[in-house]
C-alpha cells in the first residue's frame, strides 16, 4: 500500500514540476494549453497504471512437515519408525 502511494506521489510531483517548467510565455503561447493538459492527463494515467502493477503478488506459503513412516516389526511386536517422509500442503 505504501509503495503504491509513494509511486503515485512521485508521479504527481513529476507531472506538476513538468507543467510548471513548461508553462508558456507570451512568445510561445500559441494554443499549447491543450497539449500540456493532455500530457498531464496521460502522465497521471500512465502513473496510475504503473503504480497498480508495481505491487507484489501474494503467494500462499507452503507448509511442510516430516511425517514418520511406521512399519510392523515382528521382533519387537510393535510398529517402529523406519524413516520420515516430507508432507507438504
Amino acid at each position: 500500500m505504501f509503495r503504491k502511494f509513494a509511486i503515485a506521489a512521485v508521479t504527481v510531483a513529476t507531472v506538476a514540476t513538468a507543467a510548471v517548467a513548461m508553462s508558456p510565455t507570451d512568445a510561445y503561447a500559441k494554443n499549447r494549453r491543450g497539449a500540456i493538459a493532455a500530457g498531464a492527463i496521460l502522465g497521471l494515467a500512465a502513473g496510475a497504471i504503473i503504480a497498480s502493477q508495481a505491487q507484489p503478488r501474494y503467494y500462499q506459503p507452503v507448509r511442510c512437515h516430516n511425517q514418520p513412516v511406521r512399519r510392523w516389526d515382528p521382533y519387537y511386536r510393535q510398529y517402529v519408525v523406519v524413516g520420515y517422509r516430507q508432507v507438504c500442503y
